[in-house]
Order: structure tokens, then sequence, then C-alpha cells
């Protein structure tokens, strides 16, 4: 691409030899440091430590209280909360103290683009602190997590997906939605 001020033509900064657009990176860079995955949890949830962060959203309360309720319900007796914000990072202390304190995590419910990099980027950060984080994200978002998660460092984050995002369904669909979901986190957590 080129400007042209009077006669004078010059090239763009970033310009491409055949004069296109350069392709600028949303990440800013070409990508993180490769991340390895924390193991699944191989004893299973019984005796882990686990949270589950809700993203603070319209009725993601419900859905992490129906989660929570269901990891109970499996046998887990060490389920704390906590929230993860949407439109934010976890900050760094944050993200040590889980890491310390916490076999796993479940993220949920990421179901809107914002919210969904956000999460995604605590999911992986929280791997990196030493806890296996599950991100729970809607179908429609799983290809932006597939896109994104290799450039911010974990190709293989564990992943699972519901339908519909919370905002189209009632608050008794919503607890279906989670409790039908629950033996998938379990999965992801141990395996």
């Amino acid at each position: 691409m080129t400007t042209t001020t009077g006669t004078t033509t010059t090239p763009m900064p970033g310009a491409t030899e055949d004069g296109g657009c350069p392709v600028v990176l949303p990440v800013g860079r070409q990508g993180r440091d490769e991340v390895a995955p924390i193991a699944p949890l191989a004893a299973g949830v019984a005796g882990a430590s686990l949270t589950v962060l809700d993203i603070s959203k319209v009725r993601s309360d419900v859905f992490a209280d129906a989660l929570e309720a269901g990891l109970r319900a499996a046998g887990c007796d060490s389920v704390d909360r906590g929230v993860a914000p949407p439109s934010q990072r976890l900050d760094e202390q944050d993200l040590a103290d889980i890491g310390s304190s916490h076999d796993g995590a479940v993220l949920a419910l990421a179901d809107c683009g914002t919210c969904t990099s956000w999460t995604m980027f605590d999911a992986i950060e929280l791997h990196r602190h030493g806890c296996r984080a599950v991100l729970v994200t809607t179908r429609a978002l799983r290809p932006t997590v597939d896109a994104l998660a290799p450039r911010l460092g974990m190709a293989s984050l564990p992943v699972v997906e519901v339908e519909l995002p919370n905002r189209e369904q009632t608050a008794d669909e919503i607890r279906a939605t989670a409790a039908a979901v629950v033996p998938a986190v379990i999965a992801a957590l141990t395996s």
C-alpha cells in the first residue's frame, strides 16, 4: 500500500512488496512461550482440591453453582469457588495462590468473545502455575479457542463445550446444561 502526497509516492511502513497491507496479529507478537499442560488428576477428583471460577457474567453463578454441586455429587469433597473477571486477566498473585492450593480448576462459562479470550488466558496461566485447568465454552466459540490457544502457548488446553450460552437459557436450563457437562469436566480433569 502506498500514500500519495502531491506528486511523491512513498510506501507505507510495513507494506508488503506487492503493495498489500501487512498482517497485524491481535496478540501483538508471534505468540507466547509454550506452556506444558499439568498432568491429569490420575487419582480422580475424590481426593483432589478443586476450584470453580465463575466469570461473573449474567447468570454465570447459576452455571457455577450447578457445576460445583455436580462435582461434589461425583465425590469431590474439596471444591472452592472464586471469580475470574471476564474482561481482564487474573492477577499474578491470584494465579499463584490458586496454583499452589488447588489440583484443578474449572473456568466457566466462556460464552462471548472477550470473556472467552480472557478466561482462556487465565486457564493457560493456571497450568503455568501448576494447576490443571479446564475451560468450559460454547460450541460457537470453540473455533476461537482452538485458534487462539496455540498462540497463547497451549494447543492442548483441556476444553469442554456446551451448546448454548447462558444468555439464551433460563436458570433451570442453565442448571441442566451444567449438570449434563459434569462428566465431561471430570474427564478433562482426569484423563
